[in-house]
């Protein structure tokens, strides 16, 4: 049906609600799960067998490789990690809480706090670093067994393992760049992860197209965090096909029936407005749709069908 106009929205809860507010204003609309499986490949080795890997690869490619900056790039930030980790495990031995080292709070709030002590931006910059780094090498260290969660929801620093001996997960980019034989042979792994990537399509019928009050879905949709550039083409979508329908119910207006090849030809021709906000609109559609849109019109009983042809209802 081509009046038929889908949005997509990948919350749930934000689809339920949605449908839920145009139900109670008798606006038919069905939501659908869709699952896209994404697939991720990584490399997973310690971090020492994995910068001998991406050091091997270096050796075997030319100075004017493309790769050999990125793979530089990559050797010297496992270099940076597994210093910042043993800094890190000195400054908290084992059995020691590192908890207060993980501030709960998210980023929006973090750089909130700290604007809100006076921090300027570069401070404020270099605090939030600081703490990305603790969560990273907290996540890594957790990975590996290090972090030992107390029934109180502590976490503690459960032995003392050797930086360069912590296993590190890497892009599956590297496997082109280096090989996988490369890989093998430092007894780097490769790894797989598919996940469902579900969305959920909130589907309008023609009945419910002709239903929708744009601005009352404009204020709804304002409350939420959703998709506004897959939100603005159905937004333009509905309205296009509404104008459309507009101009057909104008073409049979006080006539008889009309066969379907004058109403295409009338609205291939016809340039009109809407008054006080376009002056001039064209239309350019093909047969196909303009049939399956006064098909999709007679079903919702807006038009009716005579014969070969067309009239209003």
């Amino acid at each position: 049906m081509v009046l038929e106009e889908t949005l997509v929205v990948y919350d749930p809860d934000e689809a339920r609600r949605i449908a839920g507010a145009l139900r109670k204003k008798g606006i038919p609309v069905r939501i659908v799960r869709k699952d896209t499986l994404v697939r991720s490949i990584d490399v997973v080795g310690r971090i020492r067998d994995l910068k001998a890997a991406i050091e091997e690869g270096i050796a075997q490619i030319g100075d004017d490789d493309d790769a050999r900056p990125w793979l530089k790039r990559t050797l010297a930030s496992l270099g940076e990690d597994e210093e910042e980790i043993a800094t890190f495990l000195q400054q908290h031995p084992p059995g020691k809480a590192v908890t207060p080292a993980m501030p709960k709070k998210n980023l929006p709030e973090l750089y909130q706090a700290l604007w809100t002590e006076g921090a300027d931006e570069v401070e404020a910059s270099r605090e939030i670093a600081k703490i990305l780094k603790n969560r990273r090498i907290f996540a890594l260290l957790e990975r590996n067994g290090q972090i030992e969660w107390t029934k109180d929801g502590e976490a503690i620093l459960h032995g003392y393992a050797d930086p360069a001996d912590l296993v590190a997960t890497l892009s599956g980019e590297i496997i082109e760049e280096i090989g996988l034989e490369t890989l093998r042979r430092h007894a780097v792994k490769t790894s797989m992860t598919i996940i469902s990537d579900p969305d959920y399509r909130l589907e309008f019928s023609p009945e419910a197209i002709s239903m929708i009050d744009i601005m009352d879905l404009d204020e709804l949709v304002g409350e939420m965090e959703i998709d506004l550039d897959a939100y603005d083409l159905f937004r333009d979508n509905v309205y296009a096909k509404r104008t459309v329908v507009s101009r057909v119910i104008a073409i049979l207006e006080g006539r008889g029936t009309v066969p379907v090849e004058e109403i295409f030809a009338a609205l291939q021709s016809a340039v009109f407005e809407i008054p006080g906000k376009i002056e001039e609109i064209t239309l350019d559609l093909d047969l196909d749709f303009v049939k399956g849109l006064l098909d999709d019109m007679r079903k919702i009983g807006m038009i009716r069908r005579k014969g070969a042809g067309y009239r209003s209802a």
